[in-house]
């Protein structure tokens, strides 16, 4: 790319260059507080369709002559347009949908920008922003609205904002709005970029705004399936929807309206799960999914990493951009937001790419987890330590579909949440086996008079069985003819070698994580039932070792799986992934198993309720 395109006055639609189009404003804003500087927001009427396509191919020409071919091919001539039945002929302006419209149509007012010489000079796309003294941007308008009129394009003058940092002289304010007229003074509150307060005093009304949003959403949610209902919540409605404020304002200054967001957020969550949740069961769940959590991610947590990420990431951009126009700014509330993080953070850990939002984020869960743990005992900890491990949450990650067999019922998913949150489960009662359950509902997970063992034992077979014949093995459930000491036959059996020459013999089993014979093992290392599990296998199946490669799938009620299973799938994924070439098959397979595990937690678990008070299956 040239040389000639500066990054600070053509935006590409990046979204860093968006940010640090908002820091640098903010950094010029706070800089010139209390005097006449002056701040203008310039829109432009229609600009995408507007710009004149002789300019484009020129520009592209000039400056990106590599693109040149392809430009030409695309805009050197009409394109069409339709309406119903009616055919228009296109002759202006980016073609809709077009890749490279964003980049082509910054080529195009890029002669017009870098003839500007205030010391503040941003455009992202075809929004731009510009300051200085009131005559350096009376003079750098009166050269941009016929720069810009020669390429096709309009300045709005009635949607272009003023900001004054101070007083501004009466001659200046007259001037301005001769070359804008009806342009909006906006104060403080009111001043926003690319729709990011750029002051303090408008960050608390952004806030409230995200809450009544999510408040709105609330009731649509509660007439979708629960798990769909989660999964929009977690990637759509809840923190993604806010990322870009909390990554570009200082959020984590306001928190009362933090808080007040999250409380909102947390009402929403127990609408959809039909869990009620303690603060300690709400901090976990507001944690990502590979440490324990359910994703549904807290402002009070986000937001400071956010800051901070956006902050770094940008900064290089925003120095670049001040230098360029004859002076150095830092980010805004940077130091501060550095302070904050050492007195939330013990050791004030600092992550290797500060650029990285997610890397300051491990840093403030792997706290938060390790606070969890180093305060449970007992089946709580052995659920926190469970719950860490990669297999345990992949159900989280499934896309709900009944059509692919991905999505829990209402009581699959409640149950399955509360045994990760360590949430009640039901009301205490005895189990038809005469044992009693306590809330927690530990006690179905083993129970051996629980429906649910049977059907989640053939699920799991089934997926194996399917991944195995997707993967081009042919393979038998139950080979007849072939049984162990005590007469009973493995699960399954591949037809053709699987490796050195030996067919593969399989025998699933699922153990619960949270039974007395295993609880002391899961307290101290997370997996260990299971692991103990297949040792056990392999002594049932060491008369067919000699002739067959054996290899116990061992999983556990609370998510863990024991190592010769991880390598198990993992083999059956990489031979997924070469016939049908999506890298995302084994991770399919991994989630319809955590799946089928849910389902057979939530089998167990109603199944200790006496006969009559319920009626159906949730296979």
């Amino acid at each position: 790319m040239s040389e000639q395109l500066q990054p600070q006055q053509v935006g590409f639609g990046t979204a860093r260059g968006c940010e640090a189009a908002i820091h640098a404003t903010r950094s010029f804003v706070l800089s010139n507080d209390n005097s006449n500087s002056v701040l203008v927001k310039i829109d432009l009427k229609n600009a995408f369709n507007c710009v004149d396509r002789d300019v484009i191919l020129k520009e592209v020409l000039d400056l990106a002559p590599f693109l040149y071919p392809f430009a030409y091919q695309c805009y050197s001539g009409a394109s069409n347009l339709y309406l119903k039945d009616s055919l228009i002929l296109s002759q202006v302006g980016a073609q809709q949908g077009d890749p490279l419209g964003p980049l082509i149509f910054c080529l195009a007012i890029q002669k017009a920008i870098v003839a500007l010489n205030s010391p503040l000079n941003v455009w992202y796309l075809d929004d731009g922003t510009i300051g200085g003294s009131p005559e350096a941007v009376i003079e750098d308008l009166k050269k941009l609205i016929p720069a810009l009129r020669e390429i096709g394009l309009e300045v709005n003058p009635t949607k272009c904002e003023l900001y004054a940092c101070g007083l501004v002289p009466d001659a200046s304010s007259r001037s301005l709005e001769e070359l804008l007229p009806g342009i909006k003074k906006v104060n403080k509150a009111s001043l926003s970029l690319l729709g990011a307060p750029i002051f303090p005093d408008g960050v608390s009304a952004a806030l409230q705004t995200k809450k009544e949003a999510l408040v709105a959403v609330r009731g649509h949610l509660g007439n979708l399936s629960s798990h769909v209902a989660l999964t929009l919540l977690r990637n759509c409605f809840a923190t993604p929807r806010m990322t870009y404020i909390l990554r570009t304002s200082p959020s984590w200054l306001f928190v009362d309206d933090a808080r007040e967001l999250d409380g909102q957020l947390k009402l929403t969550l127990e609408l959809v799960l039909n869990v009620e949740l303690s603060e300690a069961q709400w901090v976990q769940a507001a944690l990502p999914v590979r440490y324990g959590g359910l994703g549904i991610r807290r402002v009070e947590d986000v937001g400071l990493a956010a800051f901070l990420a956006s902050s770094f990431g940008a900064e290089g951009l925003v120095t670049r951009i001040f230098s360029l126009n004859g002076g150095i700014s830092p980010v805004p509330f940077v130091a501060e937001a550095l302070a904050r993080w050492s007195v939330t953070v013990p050791g004030d850990l600092r992550p290797h790419n500060p650029a990285v939002q997610r890397e300051w984020d491990d840093v403030r869960s792997k706290h938060v987890y390790s606070s969890l743990v180093s305060g449970a005992s007992g089946a709580d900890l052995a659920r926190l330590k469970a719950i860490a491990e990669p297999e345990s949450g992949a159900w989280l990650h499934a896309l709900p579909s009944p059509q692919l067999g991905t999505m829990l019922d209402n009581d699959s998913l409640r149950i399955a949440v509360a045994l990760r949150l360590g949430a009640k489960v039901c009301e205490p009662h005895r189990c038809g086996c005469g044992a009693w359950v306590a809330e927690n509902g530990h006690h179905g997970l083993s129970c051996r008079r629980c429906a649910g063992r049977f059907p989640r034992h053939h699920s799991i077979n089934e997926i194996v069985r399917r991944a195995m014949v997707s993967a081009n093995v042919p393979c038998v459930l139950e080979p007849p003819g072939l049984s162990r000491t005590d007469g009973k036959r493995p699960d399954g059996l591949t037809l053709v070698p699987w490796r050195r020459g030996r067919c593969l013999l399989w025998d699933a089993t699922c153990v619960s994580t949270f039974a007395a014979s295993h609880l002391g093992q899961t307290m101290r290392c997370a997996g260990s039932a299971a692991e103990t599990a297949a040792k056990q296998k392999h002594v049932k199946y060491s008369a067919l070792a000699s002739a067959y490669d054996f290899v116990p799938v061992a999983l556990e009620t609370a998510g863990p799986w024991g190592v010769e299973a991880r390598r198990l799938f993992g083999e059956i994924g990489r031979r997924l992934r070469e016939r049908g070439g999506d890298p995302r098959s084994g991770s399919y397979l991994v989630q319809q198993v955590s799946i089928a595990v849910q389902r057979g937690n939530a089998a167990g678990i109603m199944g200790t309720f006496e006969p009559g008070t319920m009626q159906g299956g949730l296979f």
